[in-house]
């Protein structure tokens, strides 16, 4: 176990992670967990011991498997065998539960990043997070159209191809505005990152921000690690309840002139500030 994870370490970094993983230092990986959406019928059991993780993972069939896991920060790594492949099972904990990611290896032992899957499993007794009113379920396509507040309400709830349709459906005005947020842009510009062909939708979201795709995904990587993801999600939840307002006030919604006036001076420093999704990433590395 701990030569795979050394070997594979650095990969994992780089590896695909869905969704609004929010693993942080608070969180500790210890109890019963059962599977939701994809992962419904599996379940794992786990809890930290002196060189990681001891635990259970329980398929979907009823079969089980006990496995030993390395520690990377609060992330439990361990080697599973899986449907009949060895997997890296990596287990990064939420407030809620845990996100797990499964990629399995080749016959030469490399990891087949491309076939990774994340699954979501709730911790015992606790229930998912729901979107709010405004949410809407991702565009199948690039081809429609969708209201800022709309996207803004859920792109964190979608798969990373569901935000790269989202974000070439928003009108032009409206992706120029969310460019004077940057923590929101860069949170998109991860999400997009991680969507297959989104060279399209990365060309305008790249554009003056000043990172690439790698050291994003791994800079959100180290600060996973870190236990800085818990700010970083923080500060993008401030700027977006903020742009949510601006554009709910340009598009009509029935907001008050008082909130309405407030988001217009909010943006207007923001339209001043020197930040860019590259500075905001610096912090929390």
């Amino acid at each position: 176990m701990g030569f795979a994870s050394a070997v594979t370490r650095l990969a994992i970094t780089l590896m695909i992670v869905l969704g609004p993983g929010m693993a942080a230092a608070a969180e500790i990986l210890s109890g019963f967990y059962y599977g939701v959406k994809d992962a419904t019928g599996a379940s794992i059991e786990i809890r930290p011991d002196a060189e990681g993780f001891l635990g259970t993972f329980f398929d979907a069939q009823g079969n089980s498997q006990a496995f030993e896991a390395d520690r990377a920060g609060e992330i439990a790594e361990a080697v599973l065998d899986m449907d009949g492949r060895t997997v890296l099972m990596r287990m990064a904990p939420l407030p809620y539960g845990a996100e797990v990611t499964i990629i399995p290896f080749d016959a030469a032992g490399n990891l087949v990043i491309a076939a990774g899957r994340t699954l979501g499993f709730v911790r015992s007794g606790l229930t998912l997070p729901r979107p709010g009113p405004d949410f809407v379920v991702a565009p199948r396509d690039d081809r429609g159209r969708i209201t800022a507040n709309s996207f803004l309400a859920s792109y964190e709830f979608w798969r990373p191809t569901g935000v790269r349709n989202g974000y070439l459906s928003l009108p032009e005005r409206f992706r120029t505005v969310i460019r004077l947020f940057p923590a929101v842009q860069l949170d998109l510009i991860w999400k997009l990152c991680l969507a297959p062909a989104a060279d399209r939708a990365l060309a305008i979201a790249l554009r003056g921000q000043g990172v690439a795709c790698g050291e994003v995904i791994e800079g959100i990587a180290e600060a996973q690690r870190s236990g800085a993801f818990v700010n970083y999600k923080a500060e993008v939840a401030g700027q977006k309840a903020t742009l949510r307002m601006t554009v709910r006030c340009a598009d009509f919604y029935p907001e008050s002139k008082q909130n309405c006036d407030r988001a217009a001076l909010e943006l207007g420093a923001q339209a001043i500030s020197l930040e860019t999704a590259g500075t905001v990433l610096a912090r929390y590395r």
